[in-house]
């Protein structure tokens, strides 16, 4: 259910602001930072509106998790979900990424990425 309504609410979005895809800021690279002192990168592949990332969290105890989350990216504010409820809101303005990770529980975290490579 919450995968269909995620799905439906990026088609709308991609359907109403298809113009806008020409001019959309680049977001497509490595991107490194860091959630609650463990280090995260992530490589984001972009289509015109269409983001889909890898994000790995390598944990302070040497445990590592990998992400798969798509979104949509309109005026360089990005919207990315993760199948389980994770929804990444941010914005992209040249090799930074700021924006706030509200956990499938409810936490808030704001996160913040520099771009590495493009």
């Amino acid at each position: 259910m919450c995968r269909t309504l995620i799905v439906a609410f990026l088609a709308c979005l991609l359907l109403t602001h298809s113009a806008q895809a020409l001019a959309e800021a680049d977001v497509a690279g490595m991107w490194r930072g860091s959630l609650y002192g463990s280090s995260l990168s992530a490589v984001i592949e972009q289509d015109g509106n269409a983001v889909k990332a890898e994000v790995v969290v390598c944990a302070l105890t040497g445990e590592t998790n990998v992400y798969h989350v798509v979104g949509a990216i309109f005026n360089g504010h990005v919207y990315m979900f993760h199948g389980s409820g994770h929804i990444f809101e941010g914005d992209a303005k040249g090799n930074e990424l700021v924006g706030t990770l509200t956990t499938k529980g409810g936490s808030k975290v704001e996160l913040r990425a520099t771009r590495t490579q493009q």
